[in-house]
């Protein structure tokens, strides 16, 4: 196509463009269906009503137009090929952009189309297909570019396959590359000959030649600052086991550059590698030679203090990582066994830290690193040598505006905490300290900075409160406080993240929803953050909410992709090889992120039961636009978890890390055991409806129907089986928001959708055989009835006159959540069974049979009962049709039944919240309560909100 016809043509397209740009997509299918009315043979005006289709989520219809657009042989221009490229993005079929370009390159290989196919192979890993592209590319157009194109995607494959990588690939590439520089030489101002060098090397673990390499003058070009091309040299040194050549670069590092922490490592590393070596012999001159290197150590890090003066924090740092690292091995050396002398005394180096680093917010963290390798006697040491200096600092006059003496307040706390001192106080003390901090929290002229880092660290000591007694009253007055300091201060983000976990156990989803707006959550920030929100709408009815919710984050994975791939292709472009590996990698983090695959299945989840209205959309919605057929599945054990749960800050004795190894496990589990329950439910669901298809082979709609509800059996079993109905969500601050997957498997609920389930296989094969269905088949209304008034209890129970607890009604929101997403459920069960029968019985009359004449003799007598018999058999499919269409009204019921419960506990007299409010905290006191009334109407909002959204649905789906 000439550039006058591709100019005619955009011109032509582009109030669809226009359109899709501003999302408004009914415009855009409208602006289609004028294009193709007066010029029907655009095919990229058909693309783009298949893309507007897909982004109206009619997936199905869109698909029709592409098959018989998408064909081998056909020419298509640059338009309707970036078409047809969002078309396949946007509806999550990537590797028909591979087939895409495959097909096109057999009609018009040009360069543009050979690179778009690269990129496509790129973008799915297919790094062998790509390597022959980048072959390609190069023998017809003779540019180097894409020969490197080529080896790198031999580097790539020797990342996935590390052993033939060694033998093979890898070779190959170092061969390829050498061969083309030797030919061509390298490329003045680029740096690309050199990183895919290196990147070789590297790959082959040659790490003296790696080390050599950038010691070149050429590896000045390679895009990293000089600092840290000599810090890539010492660990390649450090790998090729040359401990001491590595040691000596480090010394010249630090002499400049006395805060480089990195090279500090690579020091004692290098120190510690070299004395382990010495260690194993008899020799009195290695064990001489091990002292010596020790005593170096100790001379460098004095002879950098004296120079640093405490300017700089790392120099001060040194003696407890060298106390720590060269401890053990130190007792092995005759007359080493304290290294003291040294290093100095670890207590008191410790303690002159804290006297000149005191001020800055990282002291604590700097020295909670070393607190496990102190003896019980250190830690006393340190806490009186604290206490002493502490006495020092509150004598000294304080000029206005100097928080000196709050962060010597702040320090002391959180080292006393830190090292186990807490436990050992009472109630009584653990109160009074408690008074302490809020009088420093609402003291006048607090800076925010200070006043954020306080909060903090007193919510952590309530908290620890409730997750060990259980305490909802100190519970309640930690979300006082945050509340009280999220209201006065503007900049610390900790309070407003502390909210939204406290409140996410509360289904406190307006308040929520406020709180992340002030945040300003990054759209990349949502990836490692999105477990703070992503279950509490779907616990609290809130379903439309809960979707918007999973949109968004799902757009973000989508988006961030997207870049990622831009990035890539652009690094290729630019010859910026070493990146490419590491943007592969995230790549494929986010791809395989378990939070971005637990959206994607509850968005099916919740939409297919309250959103959508056409069965047909429903069933395919269910099953998965992405897999059509059935071949793509989710592999579970490949998801990786990518939640981030260092965003809450924790001051904790290190038995607590052991505690946050175990629930960052057990919540993963939870949260891919919970997703995976809600997938196989979808496929279930959505394979009854596959029957009825007339583009699906019967055979295997069968075989998918009853694949997928075994598959939904087994693993209901296995959740009951390791969730059982007495186990409680994680109350440990840093936890994700509660899943409740135990409550919602012994709820009774996901037995009854299985029962369905499990009716409409033998169904199928009932009206297969020829016969028709028996109404026993589904139980009667009765038992349907008994069962749905056990799922909608969601009231809480209590003997007369006795009070119910506080925040008494979080459970009640879960479990009426909970019931309506399974009586919606059964309702499509139950939609989808009806069609079965509708499309598979056989014969089934519109009335009921004509009476038929007394019979005369043996012979009619016997030809009309036979002829009665056949009359009532095909009348029970309609029998069986009424008695499902009845069981409708049971759910109908049910719901209102639900929905008067709901106005039932709104009426409730019991508070939400504890009574007694900062009790024995003095002036404190008003400042908790003076924040309770606005708190406990927010709650009361949320769970109206709640309720009437439960209620909105009941009326629209029932």
């Amino acid at each position: 196509m000439s550039k006058a016809e591709l100019a005619i043509l955009e011109r032509r397209l582009r109030p669809i463009y226009d359109s899709l740009d501003s999302q408004n997509y009914k415009k855009a299918l409208a602006e289609c269906e004028k294009v193709l009315k007066k010029h029907p043979a655009t095919t990229a005006a058909k693309v783009l009503k298949a893309l507007t289709l897909v982004r109206l989520d009619k997936v199905a219809d869109a698909m029709e137009i592409t098959e018989a657009l998408d064909v081998a042989g056909a020419h298509h221009d640059e338009f309707t090929l970036q078409a047809f490229v969002h078309c396949y993005r946007d509806s999550n079929q990537h590797m028909k952009v591979v087939s895409l370009y495959e097909k096109i390159i057999q009609v018009d290989p040009s360069e543009n189309n050979l690179t778009q196919l690269f990129m496509a192979y790129s973008r799915e890993r297919m790094y062998k297909e790509q390597q022959k592209i980048g072959l390609r590319l190069y023998k017809d157009l003779n540019v180097t570019t894409y020969y490197y194109w080529s080896v790198m995607s031999l580097i790539l494959q020797a990342k996935e396959n590390p052993e033939l990588g060694k033998k093979m690939l890898l070779p190959l590439a170092e061969k390829m590359c050498e061969t083309q520089i030797a030919k061509t030489g390298y490329t003045e101002g680029a740096s690309a000959e050199l990183e895919l060098e290196l990147l070789i090397l590297e790959g082959q673990e040659k790490w003296k030649e790696c080390a050599e390499f950038v010691d070149r003058g050429e590896a000045a070009a390679l895009p990293m600052a000089p600092y840290n091309l000599v810090e890539k040299g010492m660990a390649y040194l450090m790998k090729d086991e040359q401990y001491a050549k590595a040691s000596e670069l480090a010394v010249g590092v630090v002499e400049n550059m006395p805060d480089n922490w990195n090279v500090w490592k690579i020091i004692i590393s290098a120190t510690l590698s070299q004395v382990e070596k010495l260690v194993g012999s008899e020799n009195e001159e290695d064990m001489e030679s091990a002292r010596s290197l020790i005593k170096t150590l100790g001379d460098l890090i004095v002879r950098i203090q004296s120079k640093s003066e405490f300017k700089h924090r790392a120099p001060y740092i040194v003696p407890f990582f060298a106390h720590m690292k060269l401890g053990e091995i130190s007792r092995k050396i005759p007359g080493m066994e304290d290294l003291t002398p040294i290093f100095g005394d670890k207590v008191k180096q410790m303690l002159l830290y804290v006297e000149k680093f005191y001020t800055k917010p990282v002291c604590f963290a700097d020295l909670q690193l070393y607190f496990k390798d102190m003896t019980d006697e250190q830690k006393q040491e340190f806490l009186k040598g604290l206490t002493l200096w502490m006495s020092g600092i509150s004598a000294e006059e304080q000029a206005e505006g100097d928080e000196s003496k709050v962060w010597a307040i702040i320090l002391i706390e959180r080292c006393r905490r830190s090292l186990g001192e807490y436990e050992k106080m009472t109630a009584d003390d653990h109160r009074s300290l408690f008074q302490q901090f809020i009088a420093q929290i609402a003291a006048k002229g607090r800076s925010e900075h200070a006043q954020g880092v306080l909060c903090n660290f007193t919510t952590a000591h309530l908290w620890d409160a409730y997750r060990k007694e259980n305490d909802a009253e100190k519970f309640y007055e930690m979300i006082l406080l945050l509340e009280f300091v999220a209201t006065t201060n503007r900049t610390d983000p900790l309070c407003k993240l502390g909210l939204v976990r406290a409140y996410s156990g509360l289904c406190a989803t307006g308040r929520i929803s406020a709180l992340v707006k002030t945040l300003d959550i990054k759209a990349i920030q949502l990836d490692t953050m999105g477990h703070m929100t992503f279950p509490i709408y779907e616990t609290s009815g809130r379903f439309n909410l809960a979707i918007i919710n999973n949109t968004q984050l799902s757009m973000m994975y989508e988006q961030a992709e997207k870049e990622i791939q831009d990035c890539i292709a652009q690094s290729y472009r630019n010859g910026k090889f070493t990146a490419i590996p590491r943007m592969a990698a995230a790549s494929q983090k986010m791809r395989l992120s378990a939070q971005k695959t637990a959206c994607e299945v509850m968005n099916r989840y919740l939409s297919s039961l309250f959103v959508l209205d056409d069965i047909d959309q429903i069933t395919v919605t269910l099953w998965g636009d992405e897999d059509p057929i059935g071949e793509k599945r989710i592999d579970w054990k490949q998801l990786i978890d990518t939640r981030d749960f260092t965003v809450i800050p924790y001051t904790e004795t290190p038995d607590y890390e052991n505690l946050l190894e175990d629930m960052k496990k057990r919540t993963f589990q939870e949260l891919i055991d919970i997703s995976e329950l809600r997938s196989t439910m979808c496929r279930a669901l959505g394979a009854v409806g596959r029957v009825t298809h007339d583009n699906m082979e019967p055979r295997l709609a069968r075989l998918q129907l009853k694949m997928t509800v075994m598959e939904y059996k087994n693993h209901l079993e296995h959740c009951c089986k390791e969730y059982p109905s007495f186990l409680i969500p994680s109350k440990l601050a840093q936890s994700p928001a509660p899943q409740h997957l135990a409550q919602w498997v012994h709820s009774g609920g996901p037995h009854m959708i299985l029962e369905y389930l499990e009716a409409a296989v033998k169904l199928v094969d009932i009206l297969d055989s020829g016969e028709h269905p028996d109404i026993s088949l589904v139980g009667t209304r009765t038992e349907m009835a008994k069962k749905l008034i056990k799922l909608i209890e969601v009231p809480p129970s209590r003997n007369e006159g006795e009070k119910l607890p506080p925040f008494w009604m979080v459970d009640s929101i879960i479990k009426s959540s909970r019931a309506l997403q399974t009586i919606a459920a059964i309702q499509v069960v139950l939609r989808l069974i009806e069609k079965v029968v509708l499309k598979l019985a056989k014969n089934v009359p519109t009335a009921a049979p004509e009476s038929l004449s007394k019979p005369k003799g043996k012979k009619e007598k016997k030809a009309a009962e036979e002829a009665i018999a056949k009359a009532l058999d095909e009348c029970k499919a309609v029998v069986f049709l009424e008695h499902i269409r009845a069981k409708h009204v049971e759910l109908r019921s049910a719901g209102n039944f639900l929905h008067s419960h709901f106005s039932q506990m709104l009426a409730y007299e019991d508070k939400h919240v504890p009574t007694n409010v900062g009790e024995g905290l003095g002036k404190a006191q008003l400042v908790l309560q003076e924040m309770s009334p606005s708190v406990e109407s927010r709650l009361q909002r949320s769970y109206l909100n709640a309720f009437e959204d439960m209620h909105t649905t009941i009326k629209s789906r029932f």
